[in-house]
C-alpha cells in the first residue's frame, strides 16, 4: 500500500516545476536562494524531492522543512 502511494506520488510530481519560497538554512548544504525555480527529477523513499534548479544545481527539497509551491506546467 505504501509503495503504491509512493509510486503514485512520483508519477504526479516528476517533471513538475517548483518555486522556492524558503529553504531551511543548513550550512552543510549551501541552501538554494529564495525565489528560485526548478524541476522535480525524482521522489525518494523518504518523500524528498530531488530538484534540478534553474541555477544549475541539484538539491533535495524537504517537504516538511522547506517552503515552496508547485507550479502548473
Amino acid at each position: 500500500m505504501i509503495m503504491k502511494m509512493l509510486i503514485d506520488l512520483q508519477k504526479e510530481l516528476i517533471g513538475k516545476r517548483v518555486h522556492l519560497i524558503r529553504m531551511c538554512d543548513d550550512p552543510k548544504t549551501n541552501p538554494i536562494k529564495p525565489n528560485s525555480y526548478g524541476t522535480i527529477m525524482s521522489v525518494d523513499d523518504m518523500g524528498y524531492y530531488l530538484v534540478k534548479w534553474d541555477c544549475g544545481r541539484v538539491l533535495n527539497l524537504l517537504p516538511d522543512e522547506d517552503e515552496f509551491e508547485l507550479l502548473e506546467n
